[in-house]
C-alpha cells in the first residue's frame, strides 16, 4: 500500500503534531508492503527531497510565513500531482490547504486526522486566519468518509467537528520509543517538557509551584522545551523575566532536551505535568511518554488531554489555568508517589505504537476499498 502523508511541518521541526506523524510514516515504512512519503512544506532551508527513516520527504517551497503558517503555491500543485500516485492520502489538520486539496484530490483516497483547533492570541489578524482555517478544514471534513481524532472526547468538544461524530473513528497518536531506564529519581523533582509557548501553561505552571515550595521546600522544577525555533515565537523571555522578579528557586530551563537524553529527564521526575490552557493541546505525548518511563502524570482538565490519566489512573487531573488545584495535585502525587505508578505492559495494552499502527491500516484498508 502507498501511503502520502500532507501536512504543513515535519521533521525536523518538533510539535506533538509532527513527532506523532514521524513515528506512524516510520512505523507503516518499516513494514513490508508499505511505501510512504510525505508532503510538507520547506520550512527552513531543508532540501527539497529526501529519504528519512525509508520515508521519502517533499518540501514545497515557501514564500513568507503568517503568523504560525506557511504559504506556500507550489504546495496544492505538488499535492495534486503526488496524490495520483499514492493509495491513500493522508490529510493532518490543522492545515490551510485542506479544504482546496479535498476538492482536486479524489476525496475516496482521503483519510484526515484531525489534530486540533487552531488558537491563536485574539488579534484582526489572528481572529482572521481562525475564520479561514476553521472554514478550511469545514469544507476538508465535509467531503471525506473518515476522520481520526486521538480521542472522542476531544471530537465532541472540538468549535465544530461534534458535526462530523458519525464519521470519527479514536486512534490515540504514536510516540517515541522510550522505557524507563534505571537512574536516581528526584522524588520532588517536577518536570515539563514541550514547546515554550502560551498554550501550554507555563506561566500557571510557575505560580503553582510557588505554592508547592511552601509545602515541599527542596521541590525543584524542570522545564524542557524549544524556544529559538518555534512557530508563531515563543514566551521564554517573560517566562524568565517572570521567575527573577518573584525570586523562585530552583526552577531550570532546559532548553530543548536530545532525544537521547528525554528517557533519562523522565525517568529521574518524581511527577510529570502538562498544563495547557486550550485545545491547542488535543492529547500530550509527552505525558504518556513519562508515563511509559513509570512517572505519574498531572495534567489539565482539558477534552483529550485528561483522558490519558483517566484511562491508566496514572495521575491526577487539575482544572485548567488554575495554579491552585495545580498545586494541590501536584504534593498530592509527590507525596503518594507509588499510589499513581502502573506498569508499562498495561499501558502497551492501549498505547503501543504497533497497536495504533495496525488501528490506523485498518482505516486505510476501508478507505482504499472505496477506490477501487
Amino acid at each position: 500500500m502507498k501511503v502520502l502523508f500532507i501536512e504543513n511541518y515535519y521533521y525536523p521541526y518538533i510539535s506533538g503534531i509532527t513527532e506523532s506523524t514521524k513515528f506512524l510514516a516510520e512505523n507503516l515504512a518499516a513494514r513490508k508492503g508499505f511505501e510512504v512519503a510525505v508532503l510538507c512544506s520547506n520550512h527552513d532551508k531543508l532540501p527539497k527531497e529526501e529519504v528519512i527513516n525509508k520515508v521519502k520527504v517533499y518540501r514545497a517551497p515557501v514564500i513568507m510565513k503568517i503568523s504560525k503558517g506557511t504559504v506556500s503555491p507550489a504546495f496544492i500543485t505538488m499535492a495534486k500531482k503526488l496524490a495520483k500516485e499514492y493509495d491513500v492520502v493522508h490529510f493532518h489538520l490543522p492545515m490551510l490547504e485542506a479544504g482546496i486539496l479535498s476538492r482536486v484530490i479524489d476525496p475516496k483516497k482521503i483519510v484526515i486526522t484531525y489534530h486540533c483547533d487552531v488558537n491563536l492570541r485574539p488579534s484582526l489578524l489572528n481572529n482572521f486566519i481562525v475564520k479561514v482555517m476553521d472554514a478550511s478544514h469545514k469544507k476538508a471534513l465535509k467531503r471525506v468518509d473518515r476522520i481520526v481524532f486521538s480521542s472522542l472526547d476531544y471530537a465532541k468538544h472540538t468549535r465544530f467537528c461534534s458535526k462530523f461524530i458519525d464519521k470519527a473513528t479514536e486512534i490515540a497518536p504514536l510516540h517515541k520509543s522510550v522505557k524507563k531506564v534505571n537512574c536516581k529519581v528526584k522524588p520532588h523533582s517536577i518536570g515539563f517538557c514541550g514547546r515554550i509557548v502560551e498554550e501550554k501553561g507555563i506561566d500557571v505552571l510557575l505560580k503553582a509551584f510557588e505554592i508547592v515550595k511552601k509545602e515541599i521546600p527542596d521541590a525543584e522544577l524542570r522545564i524542557g522545551g524549544d524556544y529559538k525555533n518555534v512557530a508563531g515565537g515563543s514566551i521564554y523571555p517573560e517566562l524568565i523575566d517572570y521567575v527573577k522578579e518573584n525570586n523562585i528557586k530552583d526552577v531550570k530551563f532546559l532548553g530543548k532536551i536530545p532525544e537521547k537524553d528525554l528517557t533519562k529527564f523522565y525517568s529521574e521526575l518524581g511527577v510529570f505535568t502538562l498544563p495547557s490552557i486550550n485545545s491547542l493541546e488535543a492529547f500530550g505525548l509527552v505525558q504518556l511518554e513519562a508515563m511509559i518511563c513509570g512517572v505519574p502524570v498531572v495534567a489539565s482538565d482539558l477534552p483529550g488531554v485528561r483522558t490519558i490519566v483517566q484511562k491508566t489512573k496514572m495521575g491526577l487531573i487539575a482544572k485548567k489555568k488554575d495554579e491552585k488545584d495545580l498545586a494541590k495535585k501536584l504534593i498530592e502525587v509527590l507525596k503518594n508517589r507509588d499510589k499513581y505508578v502502573v506498569a508499562p505492559k498495561e499501558l502497551d495494552k492501549i498505547y503501543s505504537n504497533d497497536v495504533v499502527s495496525n488501528l490506523y491500516i485498518g482505516v486505510y484498508e476501508r478507505s482504499n476499498d472505496k477506490t477501487n
